[in-house]
């Protein structure tokens, strides 16, 4: 996890690759307050703070998952 953040030159000409940090990084951003991003290697390691943490977790996906259900609904 920690290579991904490790910047490597060029962009892709396709569809970007479905990757773990892309995946994180798209669900923790559905946070309304913005209050969490998966850019740096110190962003990763936050999240796994909370990941040790089983209230802090269990709050963190439900945040999650309550503004994507939210979002489909707007839809």
């Amino acid at each position: 996890m920690e290579a991904y953040f490790v910047r490597k030159g060029g962009k892709f000409l396709e569809r970007p690759i479905t990757t773990l940090p892309n995946v994180l990084n798209k669900d923790v951003s559905r946070l309304p307050t913005g209050e969490l991003r998966l850019k740096t290697n110190e962003d990763l390691d936050h999240l796994r703070s909370i990941a040790q943490d089983r209230q802090q977790w269990k709050g963190l996906t439900t945040k999650i998952r309550e503004a994507a259900e939210e979002s489909r609904s707007e839809d």
